[in-house]
């Protein structure tokens, strides 16, 4: 008997408490007699569409009054003593198990968090001192918080670059993978971050992460293109076949070049170390950003031009474009590399004799 007492008090002073605990909380200000934690509420996406709207006009009234709040918000979670007291409760005679849970939901400071996330997503651009606790939230556990910090980030444009980038080094699973999908949202914007995915490709090659990295900087357009150079004349074949894939997705017009590359850089003979020098030389400077190969001949360096009619003659087969490229430069004025030029157009005219050539036919001697 007293210890079936003994459990009924326990239980109702871990209900007190609970209630303590929650009635202490700071609930936000107040719009229209409602705590600002209860409007937040209304705009996951579980809400009904006409409470939203209602909420997103409440919070848009506080404007950046409301972030202080909201910020908080963030770093609520759950004390580490709620679920183990709520099993212990669970097992007190006269007590219902959907009443503890109503009084005492143990995901309820996990739905404040996104709340808190939904409402700086409200705010808008308002909400750009925000970006390191919505950068952090991204790591969060519980769905509902990333997938609305992931929200509020994708609407700030590239303001949250700065942030990601400097903390992709320290990021790990699943939060560093969020700020991927960011990075790949922000696409050409997210180009300062090149440097930082880098280094990760080249710290884990072959993992998952460094593979969304990749994924990452490969929409990111032409300035992240000495870059990807990088990757693809590293002395590892590994990360030199990742780098050679980043390339044909920024530059796909080059893609007879790039499936030409993928068959051969893996020789480790003079003419790989010329192919990859040659990559460096029309790629490899962010301050000459040639979209294709033709425009480094066109309009580039000696040195770029050069190199770039090597890479064209390297892929060049009798018929195909690059071929016919290279034929009409024939016929175009040239700053530099003419010398380049004839010896690719002979190396064709050799390969097309060599195609007409009889199979099986005989030199005769007289």
């Amino acid at each position: 008997m007293k210890r079936w007492l003994l459990k009924i008090s326990l239980g109702l002073l871990v209900v007190a408490g609970l209630f303590l605990v929650i009635a202490q909380r700071d609930r936000g200000p107040m719009v229209d007699g409602r705590p600002l934690e209860d409007w937040v509420q209304d705009l996951l996406v579980t809400a009904d569409p006409a409470r939203r709207e209602a909420a997103q006009e409440a919070v848009a009234g506080l404007g950046t009054n409301a972030e202080p709040w909201l910020r908080r918000t963030l770093r609520y979670t759950d004390p580490v003593w709620k679920r183990p007291l709520i099993s212990v409760v669970d097992s007190v005679p006269l007590l219902e198990r959907e009443d503890i849970q109503r009084w005492a939901n143990t995901y309820e400071l996990s739905e404040i968090r996104a709340g808190g996330v939904a409402g700086l997503a409200a705010l808008g651009q308002a909400a750009t001192p925000a970006i390191p606790d919505l950068v952090t939230a991204l790591g969060d556990p519980e769905h509902l918080v990333y997938n609305n910090a992931l929200a509020a980030l994708r609407s700030m444009g590239a303001a949250p670059l700065g942030e990601i980038t400097n903390r992709l080094g320290q990021a790990q699973g699943d939060h560093r993978a969020r700020m991927f999908h960011l990075l790949r949202y922000m696409k050409r914007d997210a180009t300062p971050a090149a440097p930082a995915l880098l280094e990760i490709i080249r710290a884990k090659p072959g993992s998952n992460e460094a593979n969304a990295a990749a994924d990452a900087l490969s929409t990111m357009g032409i300035g992240a293109v000495p870059t990807a150079v990088q990757l693809a004349v590293d002395d590892s074949y590994t990360i030199r076949v990742v780098g050679l894939e980043a390339l044909s997705r920024l530059l796909p017009v080059e893609h007879l070049l790039w499936e030409e590359l993928k068959a051969t850089v893996q020789l480790g003979n003079d003419r790989e170390k010329e192919i990859l020098a040659a990559l460096e030389d029309v790629w490899g400077n962010p301050a000459e950003p040639y979209p294709t190969l033709s425009a480094a001949i066109l309009r580039g360096t000696p040195r770029s031009c050069e190199a770039a009619i090597f890479l064209m003659s390297e892929a060049a087969r009798p018929g195909n474009p690059y071929a016919r490229k290279l034929q009409k430069l024939r016929d175009r004025p040239l700053n530099s590399g003419r010398e380049k030029l004839e010896a690719a157009l002979k190396k064709l005219e050799a390969a097309a004799s060599a195609s007409e050539k009889p199979t099986g036919a005989k030199s005769t001697s007289g």
